[in-house]
C-alpha cells in the first residue's frame, strides 16, 4: 500500500512537473507581460483595434454633435417661425386699427358733412322765411301806408271840396 502512494505521488509530481514544463497552449511564460515575447501575437491588432474603437466614438461624437445642431437649428427656426407670426399678427391687428380708424373718422366726416348740410338748409330755409316776412311786411306797410295816403288824399280832396 505504501508503494502504491509512492508510486502515485511520483506519477502525479511528474505530470504536474511535466506540464508545467511544457505546456501545450503556449501562452503563459511566467511573466507578467508575455504578449510582447509571444511569436503569434501581433500589437498592430491591438493598435488596429484601438484605432477602430477612437474612429467609431469619433464618429459617435460626431453623429451627436450633428443632431444636437439640427435640434438647436430646429429650435431656431421654431423660434424664428413663432416670431414672425407674432410680428405678422401684430401688423395685421394695426392695420385692422388703422383700417377702423379710417373708417371711423370717414363715417365721423360723413356725419359733420350731413350736419352741415342740414344746417346751411335749415339757415336757408329760415333766411327765406326771415326775408318772405319781411318782404310781407314791407308790403303791407307798403299797402298800408298807400292806403293811408289814399284816405289822406282822399279825406283832403273831401275838405277841398
Amino acid at each position: 500500500m505504501t508503494t502504491k502512494i509512492i508510486a502515485v505521488s511520483l506519477a502525479t509530481a511528474f505530470m504536474a512537473v511535466g506540464c508545467v514544463a511544457f505546456p501545450e497552449d503556449g501562452y503563459y511564460d511566467g511573466r507578467y507581460d508575455q504578449r510582447q515575447s509571444d511569436r503569434g501575437y501581433d500589437a498592430r491588432y491591438d493598435r488596429e483595434r484601438d484605432r477602430q474603437r477612437w474612429e467609431y466614438q469619433q464618429q459617435r461624437n460626431r453623429l451627436e454633435q450633428e443632431r444636437r445642431k439640427q435640434l438647436y437649428e430646429r429650435q431656431q427656426w421654431e423660434q424664428k417661425r413663432q416670431q414672425q407670426q407674432i410680428q405678422e399678427r401684430r401688423q395685421n391687428e394695426l392695420e385692422r386699427q388703422r383700417n377702423e380708424q379710417q373708417r371711423q373718422q370717414a363715417q365721423k366726416e360723413r356725419e359733420k358733412r350731413a350736419e352741415w348740410e342740414r344746417k346751411k338748409r335749415e339757415q336757408d330755409r329760415n333766411y327765406e322765411q326771415r326775408k318772405q316776412t319781411a318782404d310781407q311786411r314791407r308790403q303791407r306797410l307798403d299797402q298800408q301806408r298807400d292806403e293811408q295816403r289814399k284816405r289822406w288824399e282822399d279825406r283832403r280832396q273831401d275838405n277841398r271840396d
